[in-house]
């Protein structure tokens, strides 16, 4: 079979073609011989070091302004250093309640627990706080005074306060010992800053048929205070110490609210429970003062 010649050129020339484009298209015949064809661009480039990021070790480093201090505050802690009265922060009373419990609170956070109960104590006997503020006096004060010690731990310096118990006939054994324990509680209740000793006497003039036994409080001093009643339902030494300690928060109550510069405690909130009125309510400068109310006067009271 014989091939047209048109084909045959046609194969020659795609041939040729297909040649010189695989294989001799980007050979340079032109140029002299010992002639270097420069590098493409990406192979002559040098590779750019990376450079860590921040400012250059050189570079200068502006110094940041420090972080302004906080706000001052307006809560005057006294001196922590020094050992405080009993009447400590009394002088800020005028600032209200709402102070004293800030002062009190801060106190406590920094760890200052005698100042911080002094402080949570001159809200009840300085301040006129409301039922809130109260609460929350309260319950720091039950919280943090089983903690600490004694106030007075110098026995001679109790102030001697009598709880004396007048019967209309002779004093059950039971009664005794209701004033004995009634007696030893109002002594730790008052941080042992009083030495209250129990005293029981046969008085008719100061009892009555209805109300046969009689309480009052009274110092070395012959100061007395006022009079309690007590119409013994029963024998039992509970019942007895629940009227005494009932009769013995009035008592206190009364005293205090003849003095100038300190709040009466409330009335009685645990009539069922009186030794609480004492441990809520009854501050250790409370009892200061009315221990030397009693010892400054020399009237009787009755």
């Amino acid at each position: 079979m014989r091939i047209p010649v048109p084909v045959v050129i046609g194969s020659v020339i795609v041939s040729a073609a297909l040649c010189w484009w695989l294989r001799t298209r980007d050979m340079d015949f032109l140029s002299p011989t010992g002639t270097i064809k420069p590098l493409p661009e990406f192979m002559t480039d040098p590779v750019k070091p990376q450079v860590a990021s921040g400012p250059a070790p050189e570079a200068e480093i502006p110094i940041s302004e420090p972080p302004p201090p906080p706000p001052k505050s307006d809560l005057d802690l006294g001196d922590i250093e020094s050992a405080p009265g009993l009447a400590e922060y009394s002088e800020y009373a005028s600032r209200g309640a709402g102070y004293m419990v800030s002062l009190a609170t801060e106190l406590e956070t920094q760890g200052h627990w005698d100042r911080s109960l002094l402080a949570w104590e001159r809200v009840l006997d300085s301040c006129r706080p409301s039922p809130q503020e109260r609460k929350t006096a309260e319950d720091a004060i039950m919280r943090i005074r089983p903690t600490l010690t004694h106030w007075n731990i110098d026995p001679a310096g109790d102030i001697p306060v009598l709880l004396q118990m007048a019967t209309r006939k002779t004093a059950s054994q039971n009664q005794k010992a209701a004033m004995q324990e009634a007696a030893d509680f109002l002594r730790k209740d008052s941080d042992y800053t009083l030495l209250i000793e129990a005293r029981v006497s046969w008085a008719a003039r100061r009892t009555t048929i209805e109300l046969p036994a009689t309480i009052y409080f009274s110092s070395s001093s012959k100061g007395e205070s006022k009079s309690q009643g007590l119409a013994p339902a029963n024998d039992s030494v509970e019942h007895h110490l629940l009227l005494i300690l009932s009769n013995a928060y009035q008592l206190l109550r009364q005293e205090l609210a003849t003095m100038n510069g300190i709040v009466t405690p409330e009335n009685s909130s645990h009539p069922g429970d009186p030794k609480l009125d004492f441990r809520r309510q009854i501050t250790r400068l409370h009892w200061f003062r009315f221990a030397e109310s009693l010892n400054q006067d020399s009237g009787g009271q009755n």
